[in-house]
């Protein structure tokens, strides 16, 4: 579970810590269920408005040196998953949107039911209470009232949230269990059972379990990348390894986009099949999007992204390809502009474009999105022909906006559309950062969904699958994308909630709903990064299902659905 603590007035006060609230916090990390931390905690506060987006980096430098010298720093690390501040969200508490952020980038995997919000506000308390959250009151420094007098009771809050287990996921006592698809993690009293585990159950008892780690990789990036480290169990795009905490330390964040550690959940989903309810009658403007898709269309588009040596964001090539493809993005009715991401070079850009829909102003907008760059692990100089990673998203977004294009003039597009195309993706999610950064307050709060392709043309299973990857906040969304591939299409779908490596995280971390819709198990695709990432091995068929449920998605929801 997330216990979630204000800092200002709740943990400190005037610069100096509340009594016992170093003791309270070292005996919740000291939490323990299945042999694994029980509790993350993490920050969520109200800081000064930035004056622009370069003045959220000095905010956030601020506030991290107040946890130093506070001396409790180390309860909250890694910080840029566990502190979230309101200039980094655009909001302040008590919006829906900055709780949303912080239970995603503290841990994706959680619902609000499985968080306990900690504040001496009361409206912050009613308004966390109102999105599901289990909220305390901490008795404001001299004042009366309160859910709990002092900072140490909370413990008899937590111990008997932690009694009730994890949101929808049982365990019997002493144990904890981490559902990967159709593997199961189980730690704990019950994981030193003699009898042999069934298929597809991992057990792991005693100190080992504090080390476990998940991996979400991007094809089988971190297993070319790190050989001599054994997998315990490999889920695809998901692989659960035993490393030494120093290790584990050493290797955060130097997977770049390729993949990303975390401590391995206890008692959480980090991937499932979906539930997927009574299917809808599917209304004729849904229906002709959806019958617009070309295959040849796709076909020729891929290629020519492909005949690129290379869309390193940094190159010409890169440039030509943003050039075309804007060119593309206008020639089907859309309003194109482009939006520079300095830290990817000097031609590094996302390539926007916009389509107006019908209803009252101010209306929501859904986003499309992809990675229009490609990259040679080797370097910026290698061959990079990405034709999987992300020729296929891309040549999606195009066929999207083709697929609405003549249906988007009439009235029944009541919401706006925008089509993005990243540049900088594979140097760490530039574009997509940029494009967040520079989204208004008001600008966020517009965004209904964000559906991002990537790699969606990579048949590695013996059925055609697709992986929607997102959090908590993104449940909606994920059902009705599976409520559209089930509608439209023969997919296998499943359903990540440990979103990593791809353009839809910064929308996530400030609390927008966004979904990565990716080929299934894309962890066994070998070709990513290099120069063999060509079009013959690709299964076009599979790219237009995807693009089926994307495209009836997307219409159903800018008629209002």
């Amino acid at each position: 579970m997330l216990v979630l603590f204000d800092l200002g007035g709740t943990l400190e006060s005037d610069g100096v810590l509340r009594p016992r609230a170093m003791e309270t916090l070292r005996e919740l990390t000291d939490l323990r269920s299945g042999g694994r931390p029980a509790v993350v905690l993490g920050l969520l506060s109200d800081s000064r408005a930035p004056a622009g987006p370069a003045d959220v980096a000095a905010i956030v430098a601020e506030y991290r040196t107040l946890l130093g010298e506070l001396g409790i720093r180390r309860f909250f690390e890694p910080l840029s998953r566990h502190v979230t501040l309101s200039a980094e969200v655009g909001v302040r508490k008590p919006a829906p949107a900055v709780f949303r952020a912080a239970v995603a980038r503290a841990d994706p995997t959680l619902g609000f039911g499985d968080v306990l919000f900690v504040t001496e506000d009361a409206g912050h308390v009613r308004a966390a209470r109102r999105l599901g959250m289990t909220a305390v009151q901490v008795r404001p420094s001299g004042g009366a009232g309160g859910d709990v007098a002092a900072l140490p009771d909370l413990l008899p809050v937590v111990r008997d949230l932690l009694t009730r287990g994890p949101a929808g996921l049982a365990a019997t006592p002493g144990e904890a269990r981490t559902l990967l698809g159709g593997h199961v993690v189980v730690t704990g009293d019950g994981a030193a059972d003699r009898r042999p585990a069934p298929p597809g159950e991992l057990r792991v008892a005693g100190a080992a379990a504090e080390q476990l780690v998940l991996v979400v990789q991007n094809g089988e990036s971190f297993r070319v990348d790190h050989p001599e480290v054994p997998v315990l169990l490999d889920a695809g795009r998901h692989l659960v390894v035993e490393l030494e905490p120093e290790v584990a330390r050493r290797l955060e964040g130097s997977g770049g986009s390729c993949w990303t550690l975390r401590p391995l959940p206890a008692g959480a989903v980090v991937a499932a099949a979906p539930a997927v309810e009574g299917l809808r009658e599917v209304p004729d403007p849904v229906r002709r999007c959806v019958d617009r898709l070309s295959r040849e269309e796709l076909a020729a588009d891929l290629a020519t992204l492909v005949a690129h040596s290379t869309r390193h964001s940094a190159s010409g090539s890169f440039d030509a390809a943003a050039n075309w493809a804007a060119a593309q993005l206008a020639a089907a009715g859309f309003t194109v502009t482009t939006q520079p991401v300095p830290r990817g070079g000097g031609r590094c850009r996302n390539v926007v474009a916009d389509r107006s829909g019908t209803g009252p102003a101010p209306r929501d907008v859904v986003l499309v999105t992809a990675h229009l760059d490609s990259v040679n692990r080797l370097g910026p100089e290698a061959p990079a022909p990405g034709a999987d990673d992300n020729a296929s998203g891309s040549g999606g977004v195009l066929a999207l906006a083709r697929a609405l294009a003549g249906s988007l003039a009439g009235s029944w597009a009541l919401l706006d559309l925008r089509l993005v195309l990243f540049g900088g993706e594979e140097q760490g999610l530039l574009g997509s950062r940029r494009h967040v950064e520079e989204l208004s307050g008001p600008e966020r709060a517009r965004v209904r969904a964000v559906v991002n392709m990537d790699m969606i043309a990579g048949r590695n299973t013996p059925e055609r699958g697709v992986l929607l990857e997102g959090a908590a906040v993104s449940r909606d969304l994920i059902d009705a994308l599976a409520r559209a591939a089930a509608t439209h299409t023969g997919l296998a779908v499943t359903v990540g909630l440990s979103p990593a490596n791809s353009d839809h995280v910064p929308f996530i971390d400030v609390g927008i709903p966004a979904v990565l819709t990716i080929e299934g198990a894309d962890g066994t695709n070998r070709r990513v990064h290099t120069e063999q990432d060509t079009l013959p091995p690709l299964d076009l068929d599979l790219a237009l299902e995807v693009l089926r449920m994307n495209v009836a998605f997307v219409a159903e929801t800018l008629a209002g659905g």
